[in-house]
């Protein structure tokens, strides 16, 4: 072979390495900025779920703490009404222990 093939095959080596080259670089950028941008849309999403997440658990806490102000206000109604019964009892036995001592003449003495 004379110097011109060699340098012909030189030349083509250099080209198609140089090609690689270029291609691999390209590629490895083009999947890099990929992998950024679904990085960034993800991390996106991500803090809208968190934010729609602490939305639903502040209303939640919202309800649990109505829910709570309903129930005390309630046993509080439950509660005077017990008072009422009490007192009521109270007086029936109040005025039965009268009618005792006055039916059998304790009251007199």
């Amino acid at each position: 072979m004379n110097a011109d093939n060699w340098l012909y095959i030189a030349a083509l080596t250099t080209v198609m390495l140089g090609g690689t080259t270029i291609i691999v670089t390209l590629t490895n950028r083009s999947t890099t900025s990929a992998i950024h941008g679904l990085r960034g849309e993800v991390g996106g999403q991500i803090d809208s779920l968190r934010g729609d997440l602490g939305g639903k658990i502040d209303k939640l806490q919202g309800e649990v703490n109505g829910l709570r102000g309903e129930m005390s206000a309630r046993f509080e109604a439950v509660d005077a009404r017990f008072e009422a019964v009490n007192t009521r009892i109270d007086n029936l036995d109040r005025d039965v222990q009268a009618l005792v001592k006055h039916t059998f003449g304790i009251d007199r003495g």
